[in-house]
């Protein structure tokens, strides 16, 4: 497994950035909740990679392959009336929106694990100027922009 791994880090970190997607939630009506939710990065050597809160709601997830929507249409009639009743998590390509386009066509540069009691709980992805910070706090994962022309 290991080995795997070191490959798929090893294309993460010698591909540009192709597209960056968000998974956030959406209420119903249509309401995008917060800023919350995964963040899923697009490489130009076609790899994907999502960033994610871990099962046990503290971890950081490294999940790999492009995000797939469980209430993606056809839906059955039951799925579509607990969708009307609940929402649903919905992905929103970010690649044009401002801070995200800082990482379009770029590679990462460097990358380091922010480690508490043991657990990988988030890491900074560095653009040159521009920092990618993820973090998961109460199942939840945050991400913030740093440097460049971010405004996250």
């Amino acid at each position: 497994m290991v080995p795997v791994l070191s490959g798929e880090i090893a294309a993460l970190l010698t591909s540009s950035i192709a597209r960056v997607r968000r998974i956030s939630y959406v209420q119903p009506g249509g309401v995008r909740e917060g800023d919350g939710g995964p963040i899923e990065l697009k490489l130009e050597n076609g790899a994907i990679f999502r960033l994610e809160s871990g099962a046990d709601g503290e971890s950081l997830r490294l999940g790999v392959g492009g995000w797939c929507d469980p209430f993606a249409e056809p839906m059955s009639v039951e799925n579509r009336e607990f969708v009307a009743r609940s929402g649903k998590w919905v992905a929103f390509d970010v690649s044009c929106e401002s801070g995200y386009k800082e990482l379009i066509g770029r590679r990462v540069g460097d990358l380091g694990l922010l480690v508490e009691f043991g657990k990988i709980v988030g890491a900074d992805l560095s653009f040159g100027s521009t920092t990618l910070r993820v973090s998961v706090r109460a199942d939840e994962l945050f991400v913030e922009l740093q440097g460049g022309d971010s405004c996250q």
